[in-house]
């Protein structure tokens, strides 16, 4: 007979996953016990509350979600973009008309373009890693 500790044979009766002798052997502990059967109903409820949960994002977006989506991230993003611009320009106008020592403009421009090209490079192995991702379709 099944005893208490064996919650797994009764979730593998409830999934229909055990095998025929061991499905019949089961079923009739559940037949013969009132205690299973009450397991056995609670994990029935259970089972079925969990699938009627819902993971998914879309689901639960309001207005503000699609406002957000729709208007202020590109906004956004027009605007970083615009102010990056700007600040290099008028950082790369400083650069060239300021009175400071020649080496101190190559150093300073080496040390730039140094940082740029290791953002580039990161960036671009990031975008190939993201391609090639085996759960970048999984949805939660």
């Amino acid at each position: 007979m099944i005893d208490r500790a064996s919650y797994d044979d009764l979730m593998r009766y409830l999934d229909d996953e055990l095998p025929e002798e061991d499905r019949g052997r089961v079923g009739s502990a559940i037949e013969s016990s009132t205690e299973l059967q009450r397991e056995l109903a609670l994990f029935r409820a259970m089972k079925e509350d969990f699938q009627d949960l819902s993971y998914s994002l879309e689901q639960s977006a309001g207005v503000w979600d699609q406002v957000s989506r729709r208007l202020a991230r590109p906004t956004g993003w027009v605007l970083l973009v615009a102010g990056t611009l700007t600040f290099l320009g008028y950082g790369a106008y400083v650069y060239f008309v300021s009175p400071a020592d020649l080496l101190a403009k190559l150093a300073t421009g080496a040390v730039v373009i140094g940082v740029l090209l290791l953002l580039a490079s990161v960036m671009r192995e990031q975008y190939k890693a993201r391609k090639s991702e085996p759960y970048r379709d999984v949805q939660r």
